[in-house]
């Protein structure tokens, strides 16, 4: 397995988009598929925020990660983030997001990010393991949600 910058593999686009809408389509009353495509399709940079890496094997897809500066719209002062984290359900369990979750923390080591933020509802765990810290929980778009924060410069590889 590899990853790589979205960028440089803009086939694997529709998949991403596909997967990222039937997991938080829900999530943003009135988001389509196209919607969700453009902003995707807004994260391929590779030296600046928004930016968004892919896990491949061969040519096959097996999840993203970004980082992009707001996420939440009820917390601007927060910023940036690491959002969207996902792995095609037949390959989770396998290291594959704490891999996606780690390269997004040095590419914003690498961007000279001081603070990272991230929200999840079911993954606190997840990302506790890989040493992010709690900072509060809260409810957003009626869902209650964790906010953890890290250090880029900080974080192990």
């Amino acid at each position: 397995m590899r990853i790589e910058y979205l960028a440089d593999h803009l086939e694997a686009l529709p998949v991403l988009a596909r997967w990222q809408h039937e997991e938080w389509g829900g999530l943003r009353p009135g988001d389509t598929l196209e919607a969700r495509t453009a902003r995707l399709g807004a994260q391929v940079n590779r030296d600046r925020i928004p930016l968004t890496v892919v896990a491949l094997d061969e040519a096959t897809v097996l999840g993203s990660a970004s980082l992009i500066s707001e996420d939440m719209d009820t917390r601007p002062e927060l910023t940036p983030w690491l959002a969207s984290v996902f792995v095609d359900p037949a390959k989770r369990r396998r290291g594959i997001a704490g891999q996606l979750v780690r390269r997004i923390v040095a590419e914003a080591a690498r961007l000279g990010v001081p603070l990272l933020y991230l929200y999840t509802v079911h993954s606190e765990k997840l990302y506790a393991r890989l040493g992010w810290t709690f900072q509060e929980r809260t409810t957003y778009r009626e869902s209650e949600v964790v906010i953890m924060t890290c250090e880029p410069a900080k974080m192990p590889p």
